[in-house]
């Protein structure tokens, strides 16, 4: 049992807020699709995301961080 759901909630957020937004909205894309598809219909969406993700800037972004031990600095274009 977890002693203080709302802390729990919020450290989920900010860690989630702290990711790349293409990322998260591919993750949110997946899992709506998830319930309604087959594995193969799955595992194409799935391909077709990470080829979108990959070598775009946010994704450098999260790579440059991790490698300079620094916070992120995502463009959202959807803002």
């Amino acid at each position: 049992m977890i002693a203080d759901p709302l802390t729990e909630a919020l450290a989920t957020a900010r860690d989630i807020a702290g990711r790349s937004p293409d990322a998260i909205r591919a993750a949110k894309r997946l899992l709506n699709q998830a319930v309604a598809c087959d594995a193969l219909s799955a595992l194409t969406a799935e391909t077709s995301e990470q080829r979108a993700l990959l070598g775009s800037p946010n994704q450098v972004e999260a790579v440059r961080t991790n490698l300079e031990n620094r916070a992120p600095m995502f463009a959202d274009a959807l803002v």
